[in-house]
Protein backbone atom coordinates (compact mmCIF):
# COMPACT_ATOMS: atom_id res chain seq x y z
CA UNK A 1 0.00 0.00 0.00
CA UNK A 2 3.07 2.20 0.11
CA UNK A 3 2.21 5.21 -2.28
CA UNK A 4 5.95 4.93 -3.05
CA UNK A 5 5.94 1.25 -4.60
CA UNK A 6 5.50 2.27 -8.36
CA UNK A 7 8.37 4.00 -8.22
CA UNK A 8 9.93 0.94 -6.22
CA UNK A 9 9.22 -0.95 -9.03
CA UNK A 10 10.99 0.54 -11.98
CA UNK A 11 14.28 -0.08 -9.89
CA UNK A 12 16.40 -2.59 -11.44
CA UNK A 13 15.34 -5.74 -11.26
CA UNK A 14 16.40 -9.26 -9.71
CA UNK A 15 20.32 -9.18 -9.17
CA UNK A 16 20.93 -5.59 -9.13
CA UNK A 17 23.13 -3.63 -6.49
CA UNK A 18 20.64 -0.92 -4.59
CA UNK A 19 21.91 0.88 -1.64
CA UNK A 20 19.37 2.35 0.78
CA UNK A 21 21.23 5.65 2.21
CA UNK A 22 19.72 5.82 5.76
CA UNK A 23 17.39 2.67 6.21
CA UNK A 24 16.29 3.42 9.49
CA UNK A 25 14.30 -0.03 10.81
CA UNK A 26 15.20 -1.29 7.35
CA UNK A 27 11.78 -2.51 6.24
CA UNK A 28 12.57 -1.47 2.51
CA UNK A 29 15.76 -3.37 2.84
CA UNK A 30 14.19 -6.45 4.03
CA UNK A 31 11.14 -6.38 1.49
CA UNK A 32 13.26 -6.12 -2.21
CA UNK A 33 15.99 -8.52 -0.47
CA UNK A 34 12.99 -11.42 -0.33
CA UNK A 35 12.06 -10.47 -4.17
CA UNK A 36 15.40 -11.21 -5.43
CA UNK A 37 16.85 -7.20 -4.77
CA UNK A 38 20.82 -7.20 -3.86
CA UNK A 39 19.85 -4.58 -0.82
CA UNK A 40 22.15 -2.79 0.94
CA UNK A 41 21.30 -0.99 3.88
CA UNK A 42 23.44 1.72 5.20
CA UNK A 43 22.77 3.69 8.52
CA UNK A 44 24.59 5.72 11.22
CA UNK A 45 22.25 3.70 14.12
CA UNK A 46 24.49 0.59 14.99
CA UNK A 47 22.75 -0.65 17.29
CA UNK A 48 19.15 -0.72 14.64
CA UNK A 49 21.39 -2.40 12.66
CA UNK A 50 22.43 -4.76 14.86
CA UNK A 51 19.07 -5.47 16.27
CA UNK A 52 17.95 -5.96 12.19
CA UNK A 53 21.17 -8.55 11.82
CA UNK A 54 20.14 -10.68 14.89
CA UNK A 55 16.02 -10.80 13.13
CA UNK A 56 17.76 -11.40 9.84
CA UNK A 57 21.26 -12.46 9.58
CA UNK A 58 20.67 -12.28 5.67
CA UNK A 59 19.91 -8.94 5.36
CA UNK A 60 23.23 -6.80 3.99
CA UNK A 61 23.54 -4.17 6.36
CA UNK A 62 26.49 -1.21 7.18
CA UNK A 63 26.79 1.17 9.59
CA UNK A 64 28.41 4.70 7.95
CA UNK A 65 27.37 7.79 7.05
CA UNK A 66 25.46 9.24 3.93
CA UNK A 67 27.67 12.09 3.21
CA UNK A 68 30.99 9.62 3.75
CA UNK A 69 29.81 6.38 1.67
CA UNK A 70 32.38 3.32 2.19
CA UNK A 71 31.67 2.08 -1.24
CA UNK A 72 33.79 2.18 -4.34
CA UNK A 73 32.58 4.81 -7.08
CA UNK A 74 30.17 3.52 -9.74
CA UNK A 75 28.81 0.56 -7.04
CA UNK A 76 25.27 0.45 -7.24
CA UNK A 77 22.43 1.33 -10.11
CA UNK A 78 20.20 2.46 -7.67
CA UNK A 79 19.90 4.44 -4.61
CA UNK A 80 17.19 5.38 -2.64
CA UNK A 81 17.15 7.80 0.52
CA UNK A 82 13.83 8.49 2.39
CA UNK A 83 14.11 11.78 4.47
CA UNK A 84 17.52 11.54 5.71
CA UNK A 85 19.60 14.15 3.86
CA UNK A 86 17.47 17.42 4.92
CA UNK A 87 18.53 16.58 8.08
CA UNK A 88 21.83 18.28 7.98
CA UNK A 89 22.35 21.27 9.62
CA UNK A 90 24.97 22.68 6.48
CA UNK A 91 22.80 21.37 4.09
CA UNK A 92 22.16 18.00 1.76
CA UNK A 93 25.03 18.60 -1.30
CA UNK A 94 27.62 16.40 0.74
CA UNK A 95 25.14 13.81 0.91
CA UNK A 96 24.17 14.46 -2.56
CA UNK A 97 27.50 14.40 -4.19
CA UNK A 98 28.22 11.07 -2.59
CA UNK A 99 25.03 9.52 -4.20
CA UNK A 100 26.18 10.59 -7.22
CA UNK A 101 30.03 9.41 -6.67
CA UNK A 102 28.78 5.48 -5.79
CA UNK A 103 25.77 5.70 -8.49
CA UNK A 104 26.38 4.02 -12.54
CA UNK A 105 26.91 6.53 -14.97
CA UNK A 106 22.90 4.51 -15.58
CA UNK A 107 21.81 4.42 -12.33
CA UNK A 108 19.37 6.27 -10.89
CA UNK A 109 18.50 8.14 -7.51
CA UNK A 110 15.47 8.29 -5.35
CA UNK A 111 15.88 10.94 -3.12
CA UNK A 112 13.39 12.14 -0.98
CA UNK A 113 12.64 15.54 1.47
CA UNK A 114 9.94 17.23 2.84
CA UNK A 115 7.73 19.10 0.86
CA UNK A 116 7.52 23.03 0.96
CA UNK A 117 4.54 22.60 -0.56
CA UNK A 118 1.72 25.68 -1.52
CA UNK A 119 0.02 24.73 2.06
CA UNK A 120 3.25 25.67 4.03
CA UNK A 121 4.29 28.20 1.96
CA UNK A 122 0.75 30.19 1.92
CA UNK A 123 1.35 30.04 6.12
CA UNK A 124 -1.94 28.07 6.50
CA UNK A 125 -0.52 27.48 10.02
CA UNK A 126 2.13 30.04 12.09
CA UNK A 127 4.29 28.10 14.11
CA UNK A 128 7.11 29.45 16.09
CA UNK A 129 9.25 26.47 15.53
CA UNK A 130 9.77 27.27 11.94
CA UNK A 131 11.33 29.99 10.19
CA UNK A 132 12.38 30.78 6.55
CA UNK A 133 16.38 30.79 5.40
CA UNK A 134 17.87 31.76 2.54
CA UNK A 135 19.97 29.06 2.13
CA UNK A 136 20.97 25.54 4.22
CA UNK A 137 24.41 26.79 6.92
CA UNK A 138 24.84 26.86 10.14
CA UNK A 139 22.48 29.19 12.51
CA UNK A 140 24.49 31.89 13.80
CA UNK A 141 26.01 31.57 17.84
CA UNK A 142 23.34 32.05 20.60
CA UNK A 143 20.64 30.90 18.23
CA UNK A 144 18.39 29.46 20.94
CA UNK A 145 16.26 27.01 18.89
CA UNK A 146 17.76 23.47 17.84
CA UNK A 147 18.20 22.85 14.08
CA UNK A 148 15.99 19.61 13.22
CA UNK A 149 15.34 19.59 9.56
CA UNK A 150 15.01 21.47 6.37
CA UNK A 151 11.78 21.41 4.08
CA UNK A 152 12.45 23.10 0.25
CA UNK A 153 10.45 24.09 -2.60
CA UNK A 154 10.82 21.80 -5.69
CA UNK A 155 12.74 24.32 -7.47
CA UNK A 156 14.90 24.58 -4.28
CA UNK A 157 16.10 20.92 -4.57
CA UNK A 158 15.96 20.54 -7.87
CA UNK A 159 18.64 22.75 -7.85
CA UNK A 160 20.60 21.18 -5.66
CA UNK A 161 20.42 17.99 -7.47
CA UNK A 162 21.92 19.56 -10.51
CA UNK A 163 24.59 21.27 -8.17
CA UNK A 164 25.24 17.57 -7.24
CA UNK A 165 25.59 16.09 -10.75
CA UNK A 166 22.16 15.24 -11.35
CA UNK A 167 19.12 15.45 -13.76
CA UNK A 168 15.56 15.09 -12.12
CA UNK A 169 13.53 13.23 -14.80
CA UNK A 170 10.52 13.34 -12.74
CA UNK A 171 8.79 14.25 -9.15
CA UNK A 172 5.85 12.61 -6.93
CA UNK A 173 4.33 14.45 -3.78
CA UNK A 174 3.24 11.88 -0.99
CA UNK A 175 2.22 11.78 2.50
CA UNK A 176 -0.52 13.82 1.88
CA UNK A 177 -2.16 13.00 5.03
CA UNK A 178 0.41 14.44 7.01
CA UNK A 179 0.40 17.89 5.17
CA UNK A 180 -3.19 18.18 5.67
CA UNK A 181 -1.88 17.61 9.63
CA UNK A 182 -0.73 21.17 9.15
CA UNK A 183 -4.67 22.13 8.96
CA UNK A 184 -5.21 22.96 12.89
CA UNK A 185 -9.52 21.24 12.34
CA UNK A 186 -8.10 18.56 10.16
CA UNK A 187 -5.03 17.90 12.28
CA UNK A 188 -6.62 17.67 15.37
CA UNK A 189 -9.37 14.86 13.62
CA UNK A 190 -6.75 12.65 12.58
CA UNK A 191 -5.07 12.28 15.66
CA UNK A 192 -7.86 11.74 17.59
CA UNK A 193 -9.34 8.87 14.94
CA UNK A 194 -5.63 7.66 15.56
CA UNK A 195 -5.96 7.76 19.13
CA UNK A 196 -9.05 5.67 18.76
CA UNK A 197 -7.71 3.15 17.09
CA UNK A 198 -4.54 2.14 19.19
CA UNK A 199 -7.33 2.53 22.34
CA UNK A 200 -9.10 -0.31 20.26
CA UNK A 201 -6.38 -2.22 20.70
CA UNK A 202 -5.53 -2.78 17.08
CA UNK A 203 -2.19 -5.09 16.68
CA UNK A 204 1.00 -3.14 15.54
CA UNK A 205 2.62 -4.12 12.35
CA UNK A 206 5.29 -7.32 12.43
CA UNK A 207 8.77 -6.78 12.70
CA UNK A 208 11.14 -7.33 10.19
CA UNK A 209 11.99 -11.26 11.67
CA UNK A 210 8.21 -12.01 10.88
CA UNK A 211 8.10 -10.81 7.22
CA UNK A 212 7.77 -13.71 4.41
CA UNK A 213 10.90 -14.11 2.36
CA UNK A 214 9.76 -16.59 0.12
CA UNK A 215 7.79 -15.79 -3.35
CA UNK A 216 4.57 -13.43 -2.19
CA UNK A 217 1.38 -14.07 -2.98
CA UNK A 218 -0.68 -11.58 -5.52
CA UNK A 219 -1.61 -9.04 -2.92
CA UNK A 220 -5.66 -8.69 -1.67
CA UNK A 221 -7.48 -6.13 -4.28
CA UNK A 222 -7.46 -2.73 -2.25
CA UNK A 223 -10.34 -0.63 -1.18
CA UNK A 224 -11.56 2.60 -3.39
CA UNK A 225 -10.99 4.49 0.28
CA UNK A 226 -7.42 2.42 0.93
CA UNK A 227 -6.29 3.40 -2.66
CA UNK A 228 -7.07 7.11 -2.39
CA UNK A 229 -6.02 7.43 1.18
CA UNK A 230 -2.85 5.22 1.83
CA UNK A 231 -1.70 4.42 -1.89
CA UNK A 232 -2.57 8.18 -2.88
CA UNK A 233 -3.06 6.37 -6.43
CA UNK A 234 -3.97 8.99 -8.97
CA UNK A 235 -5.01 6.33 -11.09
CA UNK A 236 -9.10 5.91 -9.25
CA UNK A 237 -11.10 6.96 -12.37
CA UNK A 238 -12.43 11.00 -11.35
CA UNK A 239 -11.01 10.95 -7.44
CA UNK A 240 -7.69 10.24 -8.62
CA UNK A 241 -7.16 14.25 -10.19
CA UNK A 242 -8.26 14.78 -6.46
CA UNK A 243 -4.76 12.83 -5.14
CA UNK A 244 -2.82 14.33 -8.12
CA UNK A 245 -4.11 18.15 -6.99
CA UNK A 246 -3.15 16.87 -3.00
CA UNK A 247 0.66 15.70 -4.20
CA UNK A 248 1.05 19.06 -5.28
CA UNK A 249 -0.73 21.21 -2.95
CA UNK A 250 -0.20 19.58 0.29
CA UNK A 251 1.70 16.87 0.42
CA UNK A 252 4.14 16.51 3.49
CA UNK A 253 7.21 14.91 1.46
CA UNK A 254 8.44 15.02 -2.10
CA UNK A 255 10.42 12.27 -4.13
CA UNK A 256 12.76 13.20 -6.93
CA UNK A 257 13.91 10.33 -9.69
CA UNK A 258 16.96 11.84 -10.57
CA UNK A 259 19.66 10.19 -12.93
CA UNK A 260 23.72 11.35 -13.33
CA UNK A 261 23.77 13.88 -15.70
CA UNK A 262 26.43 14.20 -18.49
CA UNK A 263 29.50 16.08 -17.81
CA UNK A 264 29.67 19.69 -18.38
Amino acid sequence: MDPLRPLFEEFPGPGALVLEGGCGRGQYVAYYAARGVRMVGLDFATATLSRLRRADPALRLCGGDVGWLPFRSGAFRAYYSGGVVEHFETGPLPALREARRVLAEDGVLLVSVPYLSPLRRLGVVTRSDRRRVAAPGPDAAGEARRFFQYAFTRAEFSALLRQAGFAVERTQGYAILFGLMELPLFGRALEAAQRGRVGAGSPPPPPPAAQDRASPAAPPPASLLKRLLVSEDASVPVLGASVRLLRWAAANMMMYVCTPAPPA
